[in-house]
């Protein structure tokens, strides 16, 4: 909602909808950084900031990219444009509230497990002492959901919205490379597994676990390279009610230009080959989205998971109040 003020310039009664919504999530990843808050709590706080985030970049993003478009071919509409701007400052505000996760994620909290005897195995290779274990599960329960396939221009693929799958860089015997997807199965095993060795709790990416047996997934071939990514995909919205008139018709003009679960996000771990994202970009259409260079391990949401059974860690659970049926309860 806007007045018009005496000089003519155009003011709001209201913050914006899509910048007060990552203000709130920035509000969220402050709790995580308060070390009044029990040490789980914190981690699930920070899994509560990346489905936010998520879900921003599924429901919200789709339409500033349409605003965006919009307002290079509107000269007059000052709506049009000032939403249209809002879209540079949610990626500096984004691009900020990431590097504070990171820092709390990586400089705060996962020493503090490790004070605890819970050793997150963060970007570290999987110790000796539980190697075994490790191939033992990864045998037993994970190679049966593996699905390589070979990345080309007929590659029969379609990356589902924020499901997680690896890029793997391979050199055959006659030296020439290919690239395999891989999917990593975080929904159908945990993406966290528990081991225990020297009275310590480790606890192991299934995306780590996967990436430690790449030479048994694809043996006769050098592993050149392995790197993570998801994709994020607009979600089916009806945007009939948020912008009035002819606003709300471009809007949709613009929507159903694309296919349904366009993606509207590339995220992808540091250090891929500027050829590999070329072909992941042409292959999935993924030209005109948010590409983002993210951390190794992404929908960190799943850090609510983390099979730790340490009550301390947590807030204390309040007991149930028990009710017999026969106490009066006061009239108002």
């Amino acid at each position: 909602m806007t007045n018009i003020s005496l000089n003519g310039t155009k003011q709001s009664y209201f913050f914006d909808r899509d910048l007060s919504w990552l203000l709130f999530n920035e509000r969220v990843l402050a709790e995580a950084g308060r070390d009044t808050v029990p040490l789980l709590e914190r981690i699930k706080f920070l899994s509560i900031f990346s489905s936010n985030l998520d879900e921003f970049y599924r429901v919200r993003m789709p339409v500033l990219l349409a605003l965006k478009k919009i307002s290079k071919n509107t000269n007059n509409d000052l709506d049009v444009k000032s939403y249209a701007e809002n879209l540079t400052m949610a990626r500096e505000i984004i691009d900020g509230q990431l590097r504070e996760f990171g820092h709390i994620l990586t400089d705060i909290l996962i020493p503090l497990l490790r004070d605890n005897h819970i050793v997150l195995l963060y970007k570290e290779d999987i110790p000796q002492s539980i190697r075994i274990e490790v191939s033992g599960y990864f045998f037993s329960q994970v190679l049966a959901f593996l699905q390589p396939v070979l990345l080309n221009d007929n590659t029969p693929l379609f990356p589902e919205n924020n499901k997680l799958y690896f890029a793997v860089i391979l050199k055959k015997s006659d030296d020439r490379e290919e690239v395999r997807i891989l999917n990593i199965p975080s929904d159908n095993l945990p993406r966290f597994s528990s081991f225990h060795s020297e009275g310590k709790q480790y606890l192991v990416f299934l995306d780590d676990i996967i990436r430690f047996h790449l030479d048994r997934i694809f043996p006769g071939r050098t592993i050149h390279g392995c790197y993570s990514f998801k994709i994020t995909r607009n979600a089916d919205l009806d945007l009939k009610d948020e912008y009035p008139g002819d606003l709300s018709e471009q809007i949709e003009k613009q929507l159903l230009l694309r296919d349904y679960g366009l993606a509207t996000r590339f995220l992808y771990a540091p250090g891929i080959p500027p050829e590999v994202t070329g072909i992941l970009s042409r292959r999935f259409n993924l030209k005109k989205i948010n590409m983002v260079e993210g951390g190794n391990y992404h929908n960190l949401k799943d850090l609510a998971s983390l099979p730790v059974d340490q009550p301390s860690l947590s807030y204390l659970k309040w007991p149930g109040i028990s009710f017999s049926g026969t106490e009066q309860i006061p009239s108002l």
